[in-house]
């Protein structure tokens, strides 16, 4: 089973991974349950209507979120990889920021596991960049 993980020094390819693996199951889960269900951490003042597209699209949203993590995982050396695994996490930062604090989609309730992990992501990948990168 260990030859499946990783093969890098440090956790942050595991980190990688399982995120990628929660984003994963939330991919599954917007395509498979009903969209009340898939977009309930969109449930604020100005929440949308939760419809099979809007459901359907934030799936497709996490399926690429979920690749890129994956594959930054196993490559972690690679500085695009490296970037643009960073970036999924500053794009989930920018997008519970907004949906909480401009367009109050969503409550702080539903937003603060997703910005708690996103935010561990950004800083992690920012602040071992170089470790990484320079292997």
């Amino acid at each position: 089973m260990a030859s499946y993980l990783p093969q890098h020094d440090g956790y942050l390819p595991y980190f990688l991974l399982l995120t990628s693996f929660m984003a994963a199951v939330h991919s599954i889960v917007c395509y498979l349950s009903p969209p009340s269900t898939a977009l309930q951490q969109f449930s604020g003042l100005h929440h949308p209507a939760p419809t099979p597209l809007l459901a359907h699209v934030y799936g497709v949203k996490n399926i690429y979120t979920s690749l890129i993590r994956a594959y930054a995982a196993y490559h972690i050396n690679v500085r695009a990889l490296y970037n643009l695994a960073t970036f999924t996490y500053v794009g989930v930062l920018f997008l519970f920021i907004t949906e909480l604090l401009v367009w109050k989609t969503t409550r702080m309730q539903e937003a603060v596991f997703p910005l708690i992990n996103a935010g561990v992501g950004l800083f992690w990948t920012v602040t071992a960049r170089h470790w990484y990168l320079s292997h």
